[in-house]
């Protein structure tokens, strides 16, 4: 028997009905929801679950928006790799709780989060109050819809209708070098070779990433078969347990950044006797560094400098060897599939659309092909 302030009644057709607030209209009045059983005792049960949801969720109302990030961080740790938590725990301490993380988590809408990105659109950039750019605009978009939806999944906060409006894609132009600029690079780096000009050309000759060829060990390429393991990437992230007199960022070899980047990609001859010649002991990284056992990638990079500086070459990142790798298989007729493959990309798109670099001369060459349907 049902006692007094339970709502719980038996229905005609012997199921047994409990009912309880799930909200409430504008003007107050009470909106029921019901959960059934066979038995009182299992509808008291599930009434009394019902409850400790809605206990959590009004816990959820006290909470800010910054605590439910915080939150969401933490909870996802596991699944997270460390460079991975170091990026989102400094976007959210940096970017997201000075601007929208004191708000109520009960308060946050999607036109509170538009106007934010928007803001961060226009000059989110710490140092230079300049536009965000798109992936860390897109990366922000991620945490916040991430953390929206872990808070209404464990009932923190009623489910939120809109969306971000992220800002247009701008695709910016990466110069990568030319013929004649590869040629010349190439002679400075086979003058004096040493292990960082060895690192460069692992990057223009196989399209590594700067972070790869860092974490590069010698026991990783295979010189009788000519093929390189990639299974490991070196970062420099923030330090999330700096202490008092330690460095302020750090470097961490880990993983690769996805399964696909886990790759065995040949190399060309040309790069097989280049390794050949240089090649040091197996458990030795192939850049060594000063204070940990293989190198920062800054060392390359202000290598990378130095020589387009001695060869009067323009000035691009050390990013557009991986560019002008891709670019040059392309014009050698390597198709897309094996070149996003060794590219280490999930799918073709990422590499036709961010990778392949069209120079007017190639195009020139396209072009030239339709002379066999013109008339003579």
């Amino acid at each position: 028997m049902s006692k007094r302030g339970e709502n719980i009644r038996k229905r005609k057709d012997g199921r047994w009905e409990g009912r309880y607030i799930k909200s409430r209209e504008a003007n107050g009045k009470a909106i029921y929801g019901s959960v059934y059983g066979k038995t009182y005792t299992s509808v008291k049960e599930k009434l009394k679950e019902v409850n400790n949801n809605q206990s959590e969720f009004l816990e959820g109302k006290k909470m800010t928006f910054g605590e439910a990030l915080f939150l969401w961080l933490e909870s996802n740790k596991i699944k997270q790799k460390t460079q991975t938590y170091s990026k989102y725990l400094q976007l959210i301490n940096t970017q997201i709780m000075p601007s929208i993380g004191q708000i109520k988590l009960s308060r946050i809408n999607y036109v509170i989060i538009n106007q934010y990105i928007s803001e961060k659109s226009i000059s989110g950039n710490l140092n230079t109050k300049e536009a965000l750019s798109p992936s860390y605009i897109q990366t922000i978009c991620f945490i916040i819809e991430s953390t929206i939806r872990f808070c209404v999944e464990n009932n923190l906060c009623s489910p939120i209708s809109g969306k971000i409006v992220r800002p247009a894609k701008v695709r910016k132009d990466i110069k990568i070098l030319s013929f004649e600029e590869q040629r010349i690079l190439e002679r400075i780096l086979l003058t004096d070779i040493n292990e960082t000009k060895v690192g460069i050309l692992l990057s223009l000759y196989a399209g590594l990433r700067v972070g790869e060829v860092c974490g590069l060990r010698w026991e990783n390429i295979d010189l009788e078969n000519g093929i390189i393991h990639i299974d490991s990437s070196v970062e420099r992230i923030k330090n999330i347990n700096k202490q008092k007199g330690s460095s302020k960022t750090v470097l961490i070899l880990s993983d690769t950044k996805s399964d696909t980047s886990n790759r065995t990609i040949p190399i060309s001859n040309i790069l097989q006797k280049i390794l050949l010649k240089n090649k040091q002991n197996n458990n030795r990284f192939v850049i060594e560094g000063k204070t940990y056992p293989y190198a920062d990638p800054r060392t390359l990079q202000y290598a990378f400098k130095k020589c387009l500086k001695q060869g009067a070459l323009p000035e691009i990142n050390y990013h557009a060897l991986r560019h002008t790798f891709a670019t040059r298989c392309v014009e050698a007729g390597v198709d897309i599939k094996s070149l996003s493959e060794i590219l280490g990309h999930s799918n073709v798109n990422i590499t036709l659309n961010t990778y392949v670099h069209s120079s007017l001369e190639q195009k020139k060459l396209q072009i030239e092909k339709l002379n066999i349907y013109c008339g003579q």
